[in-house]
């Protein structure tokens, strides 16, 4: 569901919810979402957000090509690559990428779907 707000200084719509990362006790939450600042194109965004989505803190914008390179990052680190300064010709295409983990329960393996 969009939201936009105004408050002379910024604007902002919040095109699509992506997911939180994090809820806090005072009601705020860091999210992850696709914002348009002052009627820009949507960019994701990584930020904390008070329960209304009027205030919010300092945060993150990263385009489609900054967030494809930190995820491809990410999963580098996680799996052991070699660390890249820079990616060569932008990172793969990840739609199929699919991570297997072992559980404790009988040896018994679970896909799940990530990033």
């Amino acid at each position: 569901m969009p939201m936009n707000y105004d408050d002379g200084e910024v604007s902002f719509e919040i095109v699509e919810e992506i997911g939180v990362l994090a809820s806090y006790s005072t009601g705020w939450t860091k999210e992850i979402n696709l914002v348009s600042w002052n009627n820009g194109p949507a960019r994701y965004d990584i930020r904390e957000w008070d329960p209304r989505h009027r205030r919010m803190s300092k945060g993150l914008t990263f385009e489609e090509k900054e967030m494809r390179i930190l995820i491809d990052s990410l999963k580098k680190r996680r799996y052991g690559g070699a660390r890249a300064s820079k990616p060569e010709q932008g990172p793969p295409d990840d739609s199929s990428f699919v991570e297997t983990e072992k559980t404790d329960e009988a040896n018994e393996t679970v896909e799940e779907e990530t990033l």
